[in-house]
This record gives structure tokens, sequence and C-alpha cells, in this order.
């Protein structure tokens, strides 16, 4: 099936190898049109050690 297109079953036309800021182009994975960092951060409040003083 399609990946654009989930009611078409695919015909090779490749334009899911397109790029989405530059048609132009093919899709090289940059992962800008995603806003995808190098790295990504997450803020630890607290480490729990105990699981009897988890609060889930």
């Amino acid at each position: 099936m399609c990946v654009l297109d989930e009611t078409k079953e695919c015909d090779g036309c490749m334009e899911c190898e397109v790029c989405d800021l530059d048609p132009s182009k093919p899709c090289t994975n940059c992962g800008k049109c995603l806003e995808i960092k190098d790295y990504a951060t997450i803020r630890i409040d607290k480490v729990i050690t105990d699981p009897d003083d988890y609060e889930g």
C-alpha cells in the first residue's frame, strides 16, 4: 500500500521518496522537515531508589 495514501496500492511513483522541503531532490532522511535536533534533553526532578517511595 502507498505510505502517503492508504487507500491506494503502491504503483512505484516514488513520490514518498521526495524531499518535503525541496521537491527537486530525493529525501535523505535529514530530519529538517521534522525539526529533529542532534540531541534531546530530559529534566530529572527526582531519582527514586526505593520502589515503596514511588507515587505512580
